[in-house]
Formats: structure tokens, sequence, C-alpha cells
């Protein structure tokens, strides 16, 4: 299977100018969890996470009139181009620990998004999905003691 058979080519993005605000509203309104940012000549250039806004503005009391450039989150990010093997990128996805991937063209446009729910819900394999979950979301345990 490609990567082109399971992107998602309805990309909702911000610009560079956009506020914390407009983008947060666009992942509300959206049910987004992840906005990519793109520069004047439609390049991404960076990403906005959910979490991105809850440490980087939230938990640092931030204006959110603020522009995401700020806050996003930079390059490199997991891309992929449309005719790479999917089980590839599965692969990338584990050892990288990244849950979405960039599809982009030879240009570096952005073409498409693809999630780990997109591989889920498409994958015929419920193993190889359970697989690859439990390696993008496998975090290093903390114990903390208190007295």
């Amino acid at each position: 299977m490609k990567c082109k058979d399971v992107m998602l080519t309805l990309v909702f993005k911000c610009n560079l100018q956009s506020s914390i605000t407009e983008c947060a509203q666009l992942m509300r309104d959206e049910h987004l969890g992840f906005v990519p940012v793109l520069d004047e000549d439609l390049k991404v250039v960076g990403v906005v996470t959910d979490r991105d806004i809850a440490v980087r503005v939230v938990a640092e009391q931030r204006d959110p009139s603020t522009k995401v450039s700020a806050i996003m989150s930079p390059a490199p990010f997991l891309t992929c181009a449309p005719e790479d093997d999917l089980h590839e990128l599965e692969e990338r996805m584990a050892k990288s620990k990244k849950g979405r991937a960039l599809v982009r063209a030879r240009d570096g446009a952005l073409l498409g998004i693809i999630s780990l729910s997109d591989i889920a819900q498409r994958e015929r394999s419920a193993s190889r999905t359970g697989k690859l979950l439990k390696e993008v979301t496998r975090r290093e345990s903390v114990s903390i003691i208190r007295q």
C-alpha cells in the first residue's frame, strides 16, 4: 500500500502571521490536534499541535494574540512522498515516535497528512496497527517518590 492510499488531502493550515487564537479556533472548529504552518511560498515551515498551545502558550502565560511562528514546532518533520511504501512510513513513525506525517510533493508542496488514525482505519491487520500505536506512544516511565 502507498502513502497516497491513506493520506488525507483536506488539510487545514495557518500561516506565519496567524495568531495563536486563530490557530486554536481552527483546531476547535475542525476537531484538529495538528495544524501545519505555511510560509508565503506555501511551504511547510512548522506545525502547531494542541500540546504546543498547552505547553508554550498556556503554561508560559503568553498572549494568545502572539503569532504562531513564536510557538510552532519547526522542522524537521516526518515526511513522505505519495508513492512511498506505507509500511516503511509506519516503521519511521514507530522509530521517531511521531503520530503524524506530512505528505509532500517533490518540490516540497504539502499534499496531505497521514495520522495513526488514518492508518488504523485502512490497515487490514489489527495486530500491525496495535504494534505501531504501542511504539509511537511508548514513553519512559518516571517514578516520583514523595517524602
